[in-house]
């Protein structure tokens, strides 16, 4: 199962996004370091929603088999590890760690990442989901995930993997840089 987290992890960073930031100022934000502003009106609603979704063993039966996919392999939270791998080669975060160090910063950081994941990671897990169905069969899927390695079409998989990556870097383009643009507005905030 390592190998295919690693895989199908790859797969995503592989896509290796590289686009320019958008920064919009936030207005009267005063926030330390370590803490997350108030950034929306609707970020209250979007944490009182996660109360009200569906139990995962419901969600999973109404998913299709490539969703069911994307959430066993864990690839919708690749997009939070995009995320860290961009942002933190900001000058502001570098700069930040020197002022007020590592945790402090760390914590702001993923507290912002977090807050994009729950905003855009079922927009993302749908997009990755389109791409797998595009690819595989649903019994392919489903031995993948119960398999693992030693299923059959595991090969197909890695064989996959770079029209997968340049699928994710094309069909992922606006809500990577929808989410990016929310953590670096967060981080700008914050930092």
């Amino acid at each position: 199962m390592n190998r295919l987290l690693r895989s199908v992890s790859s797969l995503t960073l592989a896509a290796g996004f590289a686009f320019a930031s958008v920064s919009p100022v936030m207005a009267g934000a005063s926030t330390f370091v370590g803490e997350m502003p108030n950034l929306t009106p609707d970020t209250p609603g979007l944490l009182a929603s996660l109360s009200s979704r569906p139990d995962a063993a419901r969600m999973a039966r109404q998913a299709s088999p490539a969703q069911n996919f994307v959430r066993v392999t864990g690839a919708v939270k690749n997009l939070s590890l995009m995320l860290l791998h961009d942002v933190r080669h900001e000058a502001h975060v570098k700069a930040a760690i020197q002022q007020y160090g590592f945790q402090k910063v760390q914590a702001t950081v993923v507290s912002a990442i977090r807050l994009a994941q729950l905003e855009y990671g079922a927009q993302w897990g749908n997009m990755l989901a389109g791409i797998y169905t595009a690819r595989f069969k649903a019994d392919e899927l489903h031995s993948i995930v119960r398999e693992k390695e030693s299923s059959p079409h595991f090969i197909k998989l890695l064989s996959e993997q770079d029209a997968i990556a340049a699928a994710v870097k094309e069909n992922g383009h606006d809500i990577y840089a929808a989410a990016r643009a929310q953590v670096m507005m967060q981080l700008d905030a914050a930092l």
